[in-house]
Parts: C-alpha cells; structure tokens; sequence
C-alpha cells in the first residue's frame, strides 16, 4: 500500500511518541544504531520492534513496517 506524505509523517510521529522519543530525528538517530527498530502498522497504528528492513503482518491485516522503511531512509 503506497502511503501520502502526510499518512508516513503521522505514523512517524505516532510512533517516536508510543516509544518515547521527544522528536522523530531522535527516534531515527536511535533506529540508525539499532538493531531492533520502532515500528508501526499503517493500519491500527500498534507499535513493536522490528530488524531495521523489516516487516510483518499485524492482527488487523495490515501491515507492520520499520519506521526506517516508512521514512525512505533505507
């Protein structure tokens, strides 16, 4: 599913908030050093970790994505 702008940037800020970042640029600084990462379902919104190119099916039938795959950092 391709995702707006402003959809990636809502599920980025979601989720530096769900795992406690101040900013998105500090929840990526962390991602970039990681090798668990934030992520996200674009869907429901839930949250867990995932490896940084990562991805997985959610509950609801979404989809779980890295948010360093969300951003188009990697």
């Amino acid at each position: 599913m391709a995702l707006s702008a402003l959809e990636r940037q809502s599920l980025l800020h979601q989720a530096a908030n769900d795992f406690g970042f101040e900013t998105m640029e500090e929840m990526f600084a962390a991602a970039c050093c990681d090798s668990i990462v934030p992520a996200i379902c674009y869907r429901c919104g839930a949250t867990e970790e995932l490896e940084p190119d990562g991805y997985c099916k959610c509950e609801c039938g979404g989809t779980i994505r890295s948010v360093l795959l969300i951003a188009g950092i990697i």
